[in-house]
Formats: structure tokens, sequence, C-alpha cells
């Protein structure tokens, strides 16, 4: 038996993880590639493994760079069951039918933009390629014991990243050999609104770990309270717009229960805030079917109180293009929340190109941006950035708010794995190597086994 990794090595986009056993391939996630326009081409169109010899598929949570590939997946040959929660399947539905429209939208544009002798962009999947792949999905409950392929079992906790993530743990057995594995897919921190604190998997010979922020302590959460009132009294003030990029899954959610309270507290002008993202609109629908996975104050407010937590009076849906490029043309001061959170794709990338000239202007950063992102030169203080094929200065005020992650820090993170029990072997996957260094050097003296920081196509026998 073996695990070989083909995606989120030593980097935070596109896992892929594939464990044989038996001569049976189980997949761990299809995520998207995200970062520069060639390589991600190139990375997610072509797969590094046959789809065709994969048996079957456990997928951790609905975000694209874990899902995103899937229907493309499928469209090359994949025939077996998709393993997640019910939550996760219903989400993901959503998030795989607006990346292909995007992937649609985005090639049009582009293509109006090409010369006549260019070859014209295609999409890597469309909407018509969702719908067989949604058909495949297997909704599994928490705690509730299946068996992927013959020789090996699982089950799902709950990994408190996003609304029905899960930790995996499998229990593999191959000629009288039986193993313990454990994979987090990305593991949540505690104390945040909305979910549920992330559980533990216990006692288990290999842990597959993300190590995200693994360099890295959040501030707490009381500071994205500060540091966003903070952003938008100012902008205020400048008669400028806030710009947030977000993910369309938890933390746009986040986002607007925490605007919601600061209006609600007067910290905030009443101010109009857009969210320009229909996905987040439906995917905010979905959390209402679910309040079992919502944390005690979340619950309460959904069904003793009957109150929606994310709408409020000034609070306003963009549903169609038309009305997205209306914003661009408006005078007054207000908060725009738009997909996608790296700025790689969708209306986010418009509206940045309409605000970042302006020093009225500001985007507030309030996730990872992964390497050669837009969003991450953003974070990074680029002079100017490259959307949509225009070169544009950037003379907006650049806020970043890292408390508002949705992803274990530095010691979420130890005390997860020391929790674990005593390992054969730690792999560290989805996190830049500076992040996954400084992590193994803090656990270097837990004597937790040895720490694996796979490449890609590396495989490890177990």
């Amino acid at each position: 038996m073996k695990i070989t990794f083909f995606g989120a090595c030593k980097t935070v986009t596109g896992s892929q993880h594939l464990i044989t056993v038996n001569g049976k391939k189980l997949l761990l996630d299809c995520g998207f590639w995200q970062g520069r326009r060639r390589e991600m081409e190139q990375m997610n169109r072509e797969f590094p493994f046959d789809p065709k010899a994969v048996d079957a598929m456990i997928l951790s949570h609905a975000h694209i760079d874990h899902s995103g590939n899937i229907p493309n997946l499928v469209k090359q040959g994949f025939r077996g069951r998709i393993y997640c929660t019910p939550a996760t399947k219903e989400i993901t539905e959503l998030m795989l039918e607006d990346s292909a429209r995007v992937q649609v939208y985005d090639v049009e544009y582009l293509n109006k933009k090409r010369k006549p002798e260019e070859t014209a962009l295609e999409p890597i999947y469309t909407p018509d390629d969702v719908a067989p792949a949604i058909k495949q999905f297997a909704g599994t409950d928490y705690y509730q014991e299946f068996e992927p392929i013959p020789g090996v079992k699982a089950y799902f906790k709950d990994a408190g990243h996003v609304l029905g993530s899960t930790l995996t743990t499998f229990e593999l057995k191959e000629n009288g050999t039986i193993v313990r594995l454990g994979f987090t897919g990305d593991l949540g921190r505690k104390f945040l609104p909305i979910l549920k604190d992330p559980e533990q998997i216990k006692a288990v010979d290999y842990l597959i770990s993300e190590s995200t922020y693994g360099d890295r302590l959040h501030d707490s959460l009381a500071t994205s309270y500060l540091g966003l009132a903070k952003a938008i009294n100012e902008t205020y003030a400048r008669g400028g717009k806030v710009i947030i990029p977000s993910f369309a899954l938890e933390r746009a959610q986040e986002l607007l229960y925490i605007i919601h309270e600061l209006i609600n507290q007067k910290a905030i002008p009443p101010l109009f805030v857009y969210l320009d993202s229909p996905l987040t609109e439906r995917v905010s629908e979905v959390f209402s079917e679910y309040p079992d996975l919502l944390d005690e104050e979340t619950q309460k407010t959904f069904l003793q109180n009957n109150k929606d937590p994310f709408i409020f009076t000034t609070l306003r849906f963009v549903e169609t293009a038309e009305e997205s490029k209306k914003l661009n043309k408006t005078e007054q001061p207000c908060v725009i929340i738009s997909a996608s959170g790296m700025c790689e794709f969708g209306r986010i990338r418009h509206h940045l190109k309409n605000s970042l000239a302006s020093p009225k202007n500001t985007v507030i950063i309030v996730g990872f941006m992964a390497e050669n992102t837009l969003g991450r030169k953003l974070l990074e203080g680029a002079k100017e950035v490259n959307i949509l094929n225009e070169r544009l200065p950037v003379k907006a005020k650049i806020v970043v708010l890292n408390s508002l992650s949705a992803h274990a820090d530095q010691y979420d993170l130890v005390k997860f794995i020391k929790g674990a029990g005593k390992l054969k072997k730690l792999f560290l996957v989805h996190g830049e190597k500076t992040a996954m260094d400084a992590l193994a050097e803090k656990l270097n003296d837990a004597n937790i086994g040895e720490i694996v920081m796979p490449g890609k196509g590396e495989a490890v026998e177990l």
C-alpha cells in the first residue's frame, strides 16, 4: 500500500493525493490549481495519473482548490463514487456550476481581445460537464463508516473549516497488514463564529496534515472586528469604496455576520453592502438547511429567533452582470464583497480593475492568497498588476486581516498533530515551504515521528 502526492505539494492549491491498496486506487480531493494562467491551464487540463484507473474518491470539502477539477476528472473517464458529507455535496454542486460558468465567461471575454491568428481559448469544463460529475457523489454522514474501495474502511469527523468539511480516518488492510491513516483536508480554528470547533483525529499510524499557516499565529477574532471597522470608517470618510475579495463559502458568510454586528453596534455607518456573488447567496441558503452543523449561538439565531444572521437592511444582492457593472459607476461610499477569494476568477477582477487606481478606495485581504495569484501580488504590495490583460497602477489602500482565516494556525496545528498519537510518519501538505519548515521545527521536540514534506509525484510506501 502506498500514497502518491500529486497536488498541494509545498504549495497551497490543487490538492490531490492518491492511495493505492490491493491494486485499487482512492483519490483524496481533486482541486483546481491556481496561479499563473499558463501553468494553471496545463496543471488543470492534464492529470498526472489516469483518471480511468481511479476507483473512488474522498472529497474533504467544497473549496475549489479541493473540488474544482472533479468535472474534468469525470470528463476524462473517472467512474467511481465520490464520498463526502451531504452538505459538501450540495455546496460543491453550486461551486462547480459557478466555476464552469466563470470559465465560459472568462474565455469569451479573453477571446474577444485575441488577435484573429491566435488560437481561441477553451474552458477546461462547461456547465454541461458538472451534472454527470454530481451524479457520482455519495453523501455520507459524520461518523458513518463506509468502504470506498476493498480493504479500506473510513469515517468522517467535523474539520470545523467550512460547512460540511471533514477529517477522515482510514483503516487500510492489505495482505494481513492493517494501517490507520488520518487526513485533515483543511483544519479549521476554534472559537470562530458560525461553525462548531474542529474535532480530533486519534490513534493513527500516519497523518496527512495541511500546513497553510504553519509559520504564524493568528490574531484574535476581536482584531477582525476592530480592523474591519477601522478600514470601513476611514474609506467612508474619504468617500471611497471598500472592495473585499472573498471565498463564497464560509468567508463571505463570516463577513456578512460581522458587518451585520458592526452596524447593529453603530461601530460603522449603515452604508450599503453589495454582495456581488450570486454563488455566495445560494451557498448562504444552504446553511439554514444544516443547523445541526452550526455552533450554538448561530443555531439559536436560526432556530429560536427565526432570523438569518447574514441578512440586514442595507445588504443588497447583485445578481446580473449588468447590475455588477453599475457598481463601478456609483459615487456613494459602500462595501463590495465579491468572488473569487484569490482574485483569479469572476467579478472581483472587474471591481479591482475599476477601483485600484483611486487612493480613495480600500481593498481588504481576508484570506490566504496562493503564490503568483493576483491576490498575493496585492498582499505583497505590488505597485502595478495585470488584470484581464491590462496593466494597472495600485493606488488604493491595501489592508490585510489575517485574523479572519478559517485555517488552523501554528499553535492549533501543533496541538492537533500531537493529539493524533505517536506517528510513524507525518506528511505535511497544503503549505508553502517556509510554513512547512517552521511547523516541522516546532514539532521536532514533540517526538511525533518522521516528518515528510512530499514533492509532486512522490510515492511513499506504508
